[in-house]
């Protein structure tokens, strides 16, 4: 973003919109490869598993719904800087570090929740759904140490301090809210 900002400031508007189709289109190869080579089921989320996967999967859509409400939807869709316009230092990542609500829980909730949707969306696993939930697991993983990067390259020792209180993707059910 500092790059587009700083070298082509009339595309910086479209800058996060840009980014979020391009992962969208990144996606679909994937998603074809997958349909493609459907095939028996490896592995099943059936008995007991069963219960767990529903417990897992509501926790998914916790976590996104609780980050959906920290989080400034028109900013992260990129439809906010399309009418402010953008630079870097105007970006959502130059405010004030948040640490409220679900973000005083869990640093980022919505990478933990996709972790968990990705291994809990179907009961069964075939080769296909394997591969494609391990790549999109090491995608997930590659973008939370880029984000934690951006933001300690931002915040400084604030975010240094908020990561060693707070855990990265999951809530620890037993730590109170806030403790660092």
């Amino acid at each position: 973003m500092r790059l587009v900002s700083a070298r082509l400031p009339r595309l910086c508007p479209w800058y996060r919109l840009a980014y979020n189709g391009l992962a969208v289109l990144t996606l679909l190869p994937l998603l074809l490869f997958k349909n493609s080579l459907a095939g028996e089921p490896l592995l099943t989320w059936s008995g007991p598993l069963a219960a767990v996967r529903f417990i897992l999967l509501g926790a998914a859509l916790w976590l996104f719904w609780a980050g959906a409400r920290e989080y400034d939807l028109k900013v992260v869709g990129g439809l906010a800087q399309l009418r402010s316009g953008c630079s870097f230092a105007g970006s959502p990542y130059a405010e004030e570090l948040r640490t409220s609500g679900i973000l005083a829980r869990v640093r980022h909730p919505w990478y933990g929740g996709a972790l968990l949707l990705l291994w809990t969306r179907t009961g069964a696993f075939d080769a296909a759904e394997l591969v494609t939930s391990l790549i999109l697991s090491l995608y997930v993983l590659i973008g939370v140490r880029l984000e934690e990067r951006k933001l300690v390259h931002v915040h400084g020792d604030a975010y240094r301090a908020y990561q060693r209180g707070t855990p990265m993707l999951f809530p620890v059910p037993w730590r109170a809210k806030g403790a660092r």
